[in-house]
């Protein structure tokens, strides 16, 4: 079983994809994309998923797919 982390399409479009493509995320979560997730204002303003229903974010697509990694990391041990 891997966590949720959902995903607004207009976010990947501005260059959050990057999160699409990391095997360890591909490997250890289900990421579900939307074409919207009514997070416009946040959507605008900086780089973001939901996981597990939490709101993670990064400044840029490297540092919201790293902070995605911190919280798989996090979800397993609980989940271990």
């Amino acid at each position: 079983m891997n966590p949720l982390i959902e995903c607004c399409e207009q976010n990947l479009a501005k260059g959050a994809e990057l999160l699409l493509n990391d095997p360890f995320i591909e490997e250890n979560g289900d990421v579900i994309s939307y074409s919207c997730m009514n997070e416009c204002v946040l959507c605008a303003q900086t780089f973001f998923v939901l996981f597990e229903g939490e709101r993670i974010t990064g400044t840029t697509p490297e540092e919201l797919v790293e902070n995605i990694k911190k919280a798989i990391l996090l979800w397993q041990e609980d989940m271990g």
